[in-house]
């Protein structure tokens, strides 16, 4: 389906690369680019001891298992103790015989599933086509939501914790929209997951015509039932969800005046993101905007992270060592995009952005 007929719809760069990604388009108001000289996680990357020794131990299937059910156990028991009702809600979802049915409608049976897309995400054996993983997705993002902020005093609830999480994206994005002089009219939310990200999307763009994008169709089932809850007439009510590689944007070239990812790219392996990159440039207009947001390598959190965590880590997270040791600006570059802006927005997580030349 092309989404384009639907009525829906500082950086840290070495210095060789630092001139090359500072353009004529960007504004005065955009700060320099800001000179980093931190490596990757120490628990990351394919040559490191470390993470060589990490490999080994989540790659024999029997560790792999009880580190899944520990993963697991922990994510679940922290969310509920926070006031998360994981158990609950997800059982709601698997009794909601609609999803099936939304499943069927969404689908398109002929799109083929990369090989790297039907690894093990998340301690789920079927990774992000396991309807376990669909129904617990929401008490998922609200359980991350409430570790970034877990030292704020006093503690966010759950809801005002991904309010705070999800904000910080919008409010940059919004910003750097600004400040590029780019008016959203038409956009594209890749990854859109349960649909959480593309209603925040549409609230803060009402006047856009907005679709979510994703390769998970039960993943969308639960996104197009939140949609049809919605209030009828409102922006959430009115996008289009759409199931779809990242790889393979279903909009016409130069139709997009935004494309946003949220926590996609570390799912990814770096060809498949720099694949991603490529499709979104194709997409966007001449100054269309692109904006990312995912997992800091420079952040404390990561780079100080304790082995036995960073192990259970990558033990659900595939390809978090060719996320974690990609540079995403140079990639960025490569693809098309200048203006670079690399933003922290929270103790885990950056936001990237570029304008499409």
């Amino acid at each position: 389906m092309d989404l384009t007929q639907s009525k829906a719809l500082q950086p840290a760069l070495n210095r060789s690369t630092r001139a090359a990604l500072r353009p004529a388009c960007c504004s005065s108001a955009v700060p320099a680019l800001r000179i980093s000289d931190k490596k990757p996680p120490y628990w990351t990357g394919r040559t490191t001891r470390v993470s060589q020794a990490i490999n080994i131990a989540i790659d024999n299937p029997a560790l792999w298992a009880i580190m899944k059910l520990g993963a697991r156990h922990e994510m679940i028991s922290t969310a509920e103790r926070a006031g998360i009702p994981w158990r609950k809600a997800t059982q709601e979802l698997r009794d909601n015989a609609k999803l099936e049915q939304l499943r069927a409608e969404i689908e398109d049976q002929t799109l083929d599933y990369p090989a790297y897309y039907r690894r093990k995400f998340h301690a789920y054996t079927g990774g992000n086509l396991d309807w376990q993983a669909a129904c617990e997705l929401e008490s998922a993002t609200a359980s991350l939501a409430l570790r970034i902020f877990k030292k704020n005093k006093p503690k966010p609830r759950p809801d005002v914790a991904a309010d705070m999480m999800r904000n910080s994206f919008l409010d940059t994005t919004e910003d750097y929209c600004k400040r590029q002089g780019v008016q959203i009219r038409t956009a594209v939310d890749v990854a859109c997951s349960a649909g959480d990200s593309t209603r925040r999307l549409a609230d803060r763009f009402p006047e856009a015509r907005l679709a979510g994008v994703d390769l998970s169709p039960n993943f969308l089932a639960v996104a197009e039932l939140r949609r049809r809850q919605a209030e009828p007439g409102s922006p959430a009510a009115a996008m289009t969800y759409v199931h779809a590689n990242a790889e393979a944007i279903p909009v016409q070239d130069r139709s997009q005046d935004l494309i946003s990812a949220s926590y996609m790219v570390h799912e990814m392996p770096a060809a498949a993101t720099k694949s991603f990159l490529t499709d979104a440039h194709r997409a966007l207009r001449p100054g269309g905007v692109i904006a990312i947001v995912d997992g800091d390598p420079w952040s404390d959190v990561h780079q100080k992270m304790p082995l036995a965590l960073a192990t259970i880590m990558k033990s659900t997270e595939p390809w978090a060592d060719e996320y974690f040791s990609l540079d995403m600006f140079a990639a960025m570059a490569e693809a098309g995009f200048n203006c670079l802006e690399y933003v922290p927005v929270n103790k885990r997580h950056r936001v990237m952005l570029g304008v499409a030349v």
